[in-house]
């Protein structure tokens, strides 16, 4: 037991609600709220935790919109833990912008908030993707708040999710949001949606047509907006390469179950509005303490013994996509997203066919990118 590490970093759920109807929500809208009460007994959890390891404690605020609870817990449970109890909490956010003021913007950067915001692309792949629970896109909502939040935040990652019937405007929602001033994209496919040849291929052109803008950017000395999924996968080459040299088969600690987010064994976990931990925030909402992911509560406490079964579950196989033998990523693969697998596939190490193919394809490119950058390197 005293391998695992006390819990010091939440995902504080304080709401399943949310005023947006996103294509590809894995959350539940069921009407469930937390109570600034559960916040702050919650906190005290973390603070115990926290004097015992000497961690800093932290909390990010999730959802559904975590903004729609933003006076009746968020801004309460801040005021309490930093002005009046002057704990040393740190402070983040998920949001998808759309509730963010001037003022809330200010009260965030006074609290030392991180913030990540979620946004699927330009006009017409924001109002897609994510309409208003009454309908109507949210992309005209967004368009002032984004230089606000890129003011107050110049770091902030434009996180999208790429969906079957939009991924076409991939590159052109880049390029928007270097227009904007973000520095760095994150893109994942929606691995939930059925991905027909057609739509691969489209996908594919786009991080083909990224690829070819990196190199022509690093020809010219232009900093390029960066792609987390290459950059991910130039790393992953490394990695590969010297796994190859050295002989070793899925030797990386990312491999394992302790080295792996949502398994139990780190010091993040995730708390629903009632109370309930989980290790891993996509299940506060779809299961209930039958869940693998179920480890305790804040007022009963965690439980170890659950902690440790959901990690053996994990190692107790290995883990298995698509065509395993073949695919480059064999010797360091670390099994994706284990939630994901799960409410796909029925097994945490099992993974969806549309992810095996989706990091193929960011590796392929990311070596032609290496490749055409050697290129302008022996020109010079």
């Amino acid at each position: 037991m005293s391998a695992l590490l006390r819990i010091t970093s939440v995902m504080l759920v304080v709401t399943h609600g949310c005023n947006l109807r996103c294509k590809y929500c894995f959350v539940r809208k069921e009407p469930e709220r937390m109570t600034l009460e559960t916040a702050k007994e919650a906190a005290r959890m973390l603070m115990e935790n926290a004097r015992v390891s000497g961690a800093a404690p932290e909390i990010n605020f999730f959802g559904g919109e975590p903004m729609l609870e933003y006076d009746t817990v968020i801004r309460p449970i801040v005021e309490w833990l930093h002005d009046e109890l002057k704990e040393r909490f740190r402070f983040s956010i998920t949001t998808n912008g759309t509730l963010l003021t001037d003022e809330r913007i200010g009260f965030m950067r006074r609290h030392g908030f991180g913030l990540l915001l979620s946004m699927d692309g330009n006009k017409p792949v924001q109002d897609y993707s994510r309409p208003y629970a009454g309908g109507g896109g949210s992309f005209e909502t967004l368009r002032p708040i984004v230089p606000k939040v890129l003011a107050a935040w110049p770091g902030t990652t434009f996180r999208m999710t790429a969906l079957p019937e939009t991924c076409g405007h991939t590159f052109e929602s880049v390029l928007w949001a270097a227009a904007q001033g973000f520095r760095s994209f994150f893109v994942t496919p929606d691995v939930f949606r059925e991905w027909d040849g057609r739509a691969r291929e489209v996908l594919a052109r786009e991080l083909e047509t990224y690829a070819d803008y990196y190199v022509d950017c690093k020809a010219h000395g232009v900093r390029p907006i960066l792609f987390s999924g290459f950059e991910q996968a130039f790393e992953d080459l490394k990695q590969i390469r010297s796994a190859e040299r050295q002989g070793t088969y899925r030797a990386l600690p990312k491999c394992t179950s302790r080295g792996k987010c949502g398994l139990g064994a780190s010091r993040f976990a995730s708390v629903h509005p009632n109370g309930d931990v989980y290790a891993c925030q996509e299940m506060t909402s779809n299961e209930g303490p039958e869940s693998p992911f179920y480890i305790g509560s804040i007022y009963a406490g965690v439980d170890d013994a659950r902690r440790l079964a959901l990690m053996e579950a994990f190692d107790a196989r290995p883990v298995r996509g698509e065509d395993c033998a073949g695919c480059k990523y064999d010797r360091i693969c670390d099994g994706g997203c284990v939630a994901n697998n799960y409410m796909l596939t029925g097994s945490l190490g099992v993974m969806p066919e549309v992810y095996c193919w989706w990091r193929r394809e960011l590796l392929s490119q990311a070596e032609r990118i290496e490749k055409g950058v050697e290129k302008c390197r022996t020109r010079k």
